[in-house]
């Protein structure tokens, strides 16, 4: 057992302290702040959105949990200021026992294989947890080196700094010059490295979705806000934080029609991009807004009245609408829909249908090229390797429908050669290696190759 009786948790900041620095405070399973943690989160607000620096927070308190609270921890004494030595098996341990990881020594660092049960935050914890202990060894919290960097490539980077200096401290000219001597490839700083790691969408290759979740909204007595920012996700592509970010200002700026302006993932709140859904959906939107969101709204405004600045959807408490508050929502309308679904896969839905509709309604390969070029503009992706994800999806798509129709042509001209062989319609009725109707599908030459059938 373990000596804390809860866990590590964020608590806001009250509404009567306007003078906190912090937005918020995270303290441990005594109610006692944590100071690092609580900073980290405050730094990460100044270089990456509100959303990001959360989620590498989120990622960290579960592990600083089981530091405080498993007994094996306990008695060792591992803290999260410990040596490094200390903290990679922690961590270590952590990985194996709390996220499923497959952990193997490969040189001077260890290598992480994902099971099925490993959550797909395992990336986004060990990439917060190096980044908290650089902040920590700034501002000196900790006194020894990052334990989640390989000692061996850090340490090679400085020779290789040490012996530019040597070399007369000029800096090196442009590889392409042809005058210096390659450079050799850094190594990998990443103690704990990942195997497979790169992203790769999932594409949602069923258009009956959109109908299975609206008819699952009415059994789930879904509310009109909820069905508006569903409705937006799948009709536009748009990441579930995007929609329930999107302000009156944001839908001003279009016209309060089909479309409302919306930033993106790692433009720190700036508007550089915009969402188009459907026209019932713009009904319902402005329905919403005259109607629920009118009668949550402190002022009791109409649309004409409400601020650019506020939020185009509220919660039940009359605060912007968050993911928090969405989930369960979404939960709920995925189990009356009989779908297990993760919400971001709206957006990959939306682009598997946009491809399909590309390769089925271009005439030309410059046509396709320049509607996906049109896509990539739209979803604001920021890596061409987005793209050719899904390219490769449906090329291989393409072809299982080019092999069916070969299986079917094969198929067809057997049966045909049969058809004209002399005694071929008293070897259809015999059925010795099976109906007539596999006979005609070209069975029997098949199994004919094989020898006796094997029962």
């Amino acid at each position: 057992m373990g000596r804390r009786a809860g866990g590590f948790r964020v608590v806001n900041r009250p509404e009567g302290v306007p003078t906190s620095r912090y937005a918020l405070v995270v303290v441990d399973g005594m109610g006692m702040p944590h100071l690092s943690l609580t900073e980290f989160h405050q730094r990460l607000r100044g270089e990456l959105t509100d959303g990001a620096a959360r989620s590498y927070l989120n990622a960290l308190l579960p592990y600083f949990t089981y530091l405080d609270a498993d007994s094996w921890r306990q008695r060792r004494g591992d803290r999260w200021d410990g040596t490094p030595e200390a903290v990679r098996e922690s961590v270590r341990d952590y990985l194996m026992q709390r996220l499923g990881c497959k952990v193997r020594r490969d040189g001077t660092c260890e290598v992480v294989h994902l099971t099925a049960q490993s959550p797909s935050t395992v990336r986004v914890f060990l990439s917060a947890l190096k980044r908290f202990y650089s902040l920590v060894i700034r501002t000196r919290w900790y006194q020894h080196e990052n334990p989640l960097a390989d000692p061996v490539a850090q340490m090679l980077l400085v020779v290789s700094r040490e012996a530019e200096r040597a070399a007369g401290g000029r800096p090196r000219m442009p590889q392409e010059s042809g005058v210096e001597e390659p450079r050799r490839r850094r190594p990998a700083e990443n103690y704990f490295r990942l195997v497979g790691e790169d992203w790769v969408p999932e594409p949602i290759d069923d258009p009956s979705l959109p109908g299975r979740l609206l008819a699952g909204a009415k059994q789930a007595r879904l509310s009109l806000r909820d069905q508006i920012v569903v409705r937006i996700a799948f009709e536009s592509g748009a990441r579930i934080s995007e929609v329930l970010g999107l302000t009156v200002g944001d839908w001003r700026a279009r016209h309060c029609n089909q479309e409302a302006t919306a930033f993106s993932k790692g433009s720190r709140g700036r508007r550089v991009k915009f969402l188009r859904f459907s026209p019932e959906t713009a009904k319902l939107l402005h329905r919403y807004v005259g109607g629920d969101r009118k009668a949550l709204d402190p002022q009791q405004r109409s649309l004409e009245h409400l601020a650019d600045s506020n939020p185009l959807f509220l919660s039940a408490r009359r605060q912007p609408y968050g993911y928090k508050a969405f989930i369960p929502h979404w939960q709920a309308l995925c189990q009356a829909a009989g779908v297990e679904l993760n919400v971001h896969s709206l957006r990959h839905f939306y682009v598997s249908q946009a491809m399909r509709l590309i390769y089925e309604t271009s005439a030309t390969q410059a046509e396709v090229q320049r509607r996906q070029e049109e896509l990539v503009r739209y979803m604001a992706w920021r890596s061409p390797a987005t793209l050719e994800a899904y390219e490769h999806y449906f090329q291989a798509k393409r072809h299982t429908e080019i092999q069916d129709q070969f299986h079917a042509r094969i198929y067809a001209a057997d049966a045909h050669y049969k058809r004209q062989q002399p005694g071929a319609a008293q070897a259809a009725g015999a059925g010795r290696l099976g109906s007539p109707q596999a006979s005609q599908n070209g069975w029997e030459s098949l199994l004919a190759l094989g020898g006796e059938r094997d029962e």
